[in-house]
């Protein structure tokens, strides 16, 4: 027989509900995210959900078999006498702002299933934190947020969070348990799902009483590539990881935001609940955002061009002969909201022609135009990629039709040209694990180089084949010189120099100024 004590009140088991609504939003791509952006990569309710998220599912197909769900129903699971209720599960590749009417029929689908599963006594929700809806003037994770409130009769919520969450009033004060990824890159959405449950849980139980400190920094980038592990960051996590061992904290974080992205209040922070000690919690966030806000001036690696780039894998024989090289993309990083169409460094790619090198584009014209062509066939086409603005040149091109496949990337065509392969898609190119290549024929350890469309995460799906990380630089949406189009009304680094953050962070968080006494 179960203590009393393992129930929910009234002496009966606790009901959860969950959720994950996932998206990173690029203020200067092109491509607006609607419903079908979500429909076509993963969009899942009730019980076609929980199915996912069992021990035996595969939360994100094709990409991770647990994520932040599958951890907190597996929490859920070991705590015991806790009842999960799945609600819906949105998610999509980042990209531009999403629609209105998309941002609708996600609150419509949201509030349908709560209506429907009757009573909760609690709510975890996996966000972002970078979210972003034409035409609304908040955060679209608050509204989220408030919307499950109202339907549960104000029942307690616990989220996490992506670290590149941009943190503001509506997000972090409604909420009773509040994480995030604690790795960049990220690698522990499973163990942050378990952490929100096993804390949401444990706050439900009345076995921990969460206080809240938040501070927000005016940063947009600092603290050098942000790698948890490599210097000047591991000092910081460190930290982190050191405090959440001491007697009253419950969890320590830090969020480094998504820089492209053009919220008014766009800003570092960082954020600590202890257990009913609101004077620890105050006094963790205010030396961790000193500490935090002294790396704003630790530079990002050198981006070079892309000759320079080809110059510097020629250069590399021993690791060309070994494994392959990574040109990263760095102003054309889908996992950052670009549309994955820049034509700059295939055309530079194709000058050369001395490297065996493969390229992915997305350019749905001109895979429309070769779709039915037999294999082995050739073809002139031009590969216009995706217009950003960014002045992307239209590159013609006399290819052999190599490959055809398709998945999470929509159509895909291989066209060989010389010793370059590029993979045309239809939608954005999801080329962060090397599967992607094989499924057209291509095996990385046989590249000089691969082109990647992200900054961090390849790393760990082709850790074993990688030799080398060149960050190339041209335009596009993830461009670092995109920062000067960014307006804010309070100054931001680097934007502008700024020497303490105190009056930043009381007007981001609508902090008033006691009152004099007497």
């Amino acid at each position: 027989m179960p203590s009393a004590e393992s129930f929910g009140r009234g002496g009966r088991k606790l009901r959860i509900a969950y959720a994950r609504v996932f998206h990173e939003g690029n203020a200067f791509s092109p491509l607006a995210t609607t419903q079908k952006s979500f429909e076509d990569f993963h969009a899942f309710e009730g019980e076609a959900l929980a199915e996912k998220c069992r021990l035996r599912g595969h939360e994100l197909e094709g990409f991770l078999r647990e994520a932040e769900l599958s951890g907190f129903v597996q929490a859920a699971r070991i705590a015991g006498d806790v009842e999960t209720v799945p609600l819906v599960s949105f998610m999509t590749v980042p990209s531009g702002k999403l629609t209105a009417e998309c941002f609708a029929w996600i609150r419509e689908r949201l509030a349908a299933r709560l209506d429907a599963i009757g009573e909760v006594d609690g709510v975890y929700l996996a966000l972002h934190g970078s979210m972003q809806v034409e035409g609304l003037d908040e955060a679209p994770e608050g509204v989220l947020i408030r919307d499950v409130k109202t339907h549960t009769g104000g029942k307690p919520v616990g989220a996490s969070f992506d670290l590149h969450g941009n943190l503001a009033p509506s997000i972090a004060d409604p909420l009773t348990v509040l994480t995030a990824y604690r790795t960049n890159p990220h690698r522990d959405l499973f163990q942050t799902g378990f952490r929100a449950g096993t804390r949401l849980i444990r706050a439900l139980r009345g076995h921990i009483t969460p206080t809240h400190a938040w501070r927000k920094l005016p940063m947009l980038i600092g603290g050098g590539t942000t790698v948890d592990f490599l210097k000047p960051m591991r000092a910081v996590f460190s930290k982190m990881k050191r405090l959440e061992r001491q007697p009253g904290v419950v969890s320590v974080h830090l969020f480094m935001v998504h820089p492209f992205n053009d919220a008014k209040d766009l800003g570092w922070a960082v954020h600590v609940t202890t257990d009913d000690d609101p004077a620890l919690a105050d006094r963790i966030a205010d030396d961790l955002a000193e500490q935090v806000f002294a790396l704003r001036h630790e530079p990002l690696p050198p981006f070079i061009s892309a000759k320079e780039a080809l110059a510097e894998v020629k250069k590399k024989r021993l690791a060309k002969r070994t494994g392959t090289i990574s040109l990263v993309d760095t102003c054309d990083v889908v996992g950052a909201g670009a549309p994955g169409g820049n034509t700059h460094l295939l055309g530079a790619l194709l000058e050369d022609q001395t490297l065996r090198v493969y390229v992915p584009v997305h350019d749905a014209a001109a895979v429309d135009a070769c779709w039915n062509a037999p294999i082995g066939d050739e073809v002139d086409l031009v590969v216009r990629g995706v217009d950003t603005g960014a002045g992307e040149p239209e590159v013609p091109i006399h290819a052999v039709i190599a490959a055809r496949c398709e998945n999470e990337s929509g159509r895909v065509v291989r066209l060989d040209v010389g010793k370059v392969s590029i993979a045309i898609t239809e939608r954005l190119p999801l080329t962060i694990a090397p599967r992607f290549w094989r499924e057209i024929g291509l095996s990385p350890w046989q590249a000089d180089a691969i082109v990647q469309k992200t900054f961090f995460h390849y790393r760990f799906f082709y850790a074993a084949v990688n030799r080398g990380n060149i960050p190339v630089a041209s335009a596009g949406p993830t461009s670092f010189t995109n920062f000067d189009r960014l307006t804010f009304d309070l100054p931001v680094w680097p934007q502008a120099e700024v020497s303490e953050w105190r009056g930043f962070d009381r007007a981001r968080r609508a902090v008033r100024e006691a009152e004099p006494v007497g």
